[in-house]
């Protein structure tokens, strides 16, 4: 009976190591398709708001990220060039 309580203590402490290692997902750089979808999206929230021109790259730097985190993606560090 000894055998089986230890055992079972065993099993709980090893599955439950196991799971606790899967709280945070792994980030993966996001789709360059993806990101330009969201750098549009983030120019037309920009005209709404009518951010100046001197800070819309700032905008929508911080707009896509926030996307970006929402979705688990990476951040960018850059805006990417559109065709």
């Amino acid at each position: 009976m000894k055998k089986i309580i230890l055992a079972l203590a065993v099993l709980t402490l090893t599955s439950n190591t196991a799971f606790s290692q899967d709280d945070e997902p792994e980030l993966m750089a996001a789709p360059a398709e993806f990101v330009l979808s969201v750098l549009a999206q983030c120019k037309g929230d920009a005209v709404e708001d009518e951010i100046d021109q001197s800070a819309m790259a700032s905008y929508l730097l911080t707009c896509v990220n926030d996307e970006l985190e929402a979705s688990y993606y990476l951040p960018i560090k850059a805006l990417p060039k559109e065709d």
